[in-house]
């Protein structure tokens, strides 16, 4: 499932704080703007509905411990974009050093489940600009590039632990850290690689359907 996470949180939190008032011509005060409708962002790269489009590859989660020998049962349906999976295929990074297998029937398909994500930022050349910000009215350094997502999961093959540098020969010891440090090991080997950042995964507490215990 995509990730939903809070924007602007540092910046909501002081308009909270400050009662929705701010100093002129300060960030918050931009952002009250923001807020009101006044001002707003404008997007550089937009992407085609191709690119948007959105595919699964299915992944074994860290979350849930795998059986010796895992099942398509055994995974989980991990998104990804058009647009980042053909960057992937880029960089080079195969299905294996990721942890992907073909999506099919027996595949989880878990509303509650995130997958480990990895963002990389990719730089395009060129000189640095200075924008104006339409969430804060302030200049900001853009470094021209494109940032994708890469979904992750548990992966056996070379994988060796943070810690004691051993190679993992079982995939219930394969923990987040050790795939997060290979990925990250290999990307940034990558040419024009600028940053590399990740997202844990995540298995949320749906709504549930509560009824009342069996008597006894």
């Amino acid at each position: 499932m995509p990730r939903r996470k809070p924007r602007f949180s540092q910046l909501e939190r002081q308009y909270r704080d400050s009662g929705g008032t701010a100093e002129a011509g300060s960030r918050l005060a931009g952002y009250i703007k923001f807020k009101k409708g006044e001002t707003k962002i404008t997007v550089e790269k937009k992407l085609t509905s191709a690119q948007r489009k959105r595919y699964a590859w299915a992944i074994l989660p860290f979350g849930v411990s795998p059986a010796s020998t895992p099942t398509a049962a055994d995974r989980y349906a991990a998104p990804i974009t058009a647009y980042s999976n053909a960057a992937r295929a880029d960089l080079g990074l195969t299905n294996t050093e990721c942890g992907y297998e073909t999506v099919d029937a027996a595949t989880n398909r878990d509303d509650n489940f995130y997958s480990a994500v990895m963002r990389v930022f990719v730089g395009t050349g060129g000189a640095p600009t200075t924008p104006k910000s339409g969430v804060t009215g302030k200049d900001y350094t853009r470094i021209p590039g494109n940032t994708y997502s890469f979904p992750f999961g548990r992966v056996l093959s070379g994988t060796k632990d943070k810690k004691t540098a051993a190679t993992e020969t079982a995939l219930d010891a394969v923990d987040e850290e050790d795939v997060k440090a290979k990925l990250s090991t290999l990307v940034k080997s990558k040419p024009n690689v600028r940053s590399v950042s990740f997202l844990a995964e995540e298995f949320k507490v749906g709504k549930p359907d509560l009824v009342s215990p069996p008597s006894t």
